[in-house]
Order: structure tokens, then C-alpha cells, then sequence
């Protein structure tokens, strides 16, 4: 399991800014699903389960935000900011009630974040990309 480690941790080091954006939403979607996957489980894992993975995924998604760039991101930097408040108090509320129906409504949103942000790594090079990814990136996605 460590060359698996090594690698990935190798991935992570030598990705992009671009990239390591597009590794937290893919690791965060992963979060969600594996906090929903959690409601299967029975009493005593359940809640720690689902607890577990959505305090991962609200880890994620506050490098995210932290890591923003208002100077060069302007309104979009801003209203993406204002997202991921928004999912953040979700899946607070989620974690509270053990809903899983927040869960599900945060994860759609973040798979067309992702979806937007594929594209835009398909057409601008890594040399073109304004925002920072912020240091800790790399130990929430090595942690997952």
C-alpha cells in the first residue's frame, strides 16, 4: 500500500494549480458519496461514518474557499465563495439531522463545479491559471 501512497502523493506534488483544484472537487464528491454510502450502515458505524466523511468533504470545501483569489477572480471568485458557504452550512446541517437529502443537493452542486472546472482546464494552460490552491491542499487530498 505504500508504493499506492507514494504515488499519489507524487501526484499530487507534481499536479498543477488547475489540477490540484480539480483533485479536491473529485476528492470531495468521493467524500459525499462515501457519507451517503454511510446510511447503509448499521447503528453503530452509521453515524460516524457519515459524520467522518462529511467533516472530510467540508474540510475540502474550505481549502476551496480559502484558496480563492478575489483579486484576480472578481464576482466569480465571490459568488463561488458565497457556494461553498452555502454548501458548507448544508452539510453542517446534514451532519446534525442525518439527512441524507443535503448530502445529495451539495454533491450535484459539486459535480457541475467540476464539470465547469474540466472545461475550463481543457482550454487555458496550466501557465494561464490565476487562482491559488492554497498549501494545505495536498494533505486533505493525500488524507482521503
Amino acid at each position: 500500500m505504500a508504493s499506492m501512497d507514494d504515488y499519489r502523493q507524487t501526484h499530487i506534488i507534481s499536479a498543477s494549480p488547475m489540477d490540484l483544484v480539480v483533485m479536491l472537487y473529485e476528492e470531495c464528491i468521493a467524500a459525499l458519496s462515501r457519507a451517503e454510502a454511510s446510511f447503509d450502515l448499521d447503528e453503530s458505524e452509521r453515524c460516524q461514518g457519515i459524520s467522518n466523511h462529511l467533516l472530510h468533504a467540508q474540510d475540502i470545501i474550505t481549502e476551496l474557499s480559502v484558496s480563492l483569489d478575489f483579486g484576480a477572480g472578481g464576482e466569480i471568485a465571490a459568488n463561488l465563495n458565497r457556494l461553498y458557504d452555502f454548501m458548507s452550512n448544508h452539510l453542517s446541517a446534514a451532519n446534525l439531522s442525518k439527512n441524507a437529502l443535503p448530502i445529495r443537493e451539495v454533491r450535484a452542486l459539486m459535480v457541475d463545479l467540476l464539470d465547469a472546472w474540466r472545461q475550463v482546464a481543457a482550454q487555458a494552460p496550466a501557465a494561464t491559471f490565476d487562482a491559488s490552491t492554497g498549501g494545505g491542499t495536498g494533505a486533505l487530498l493525500a488524507s482521503g
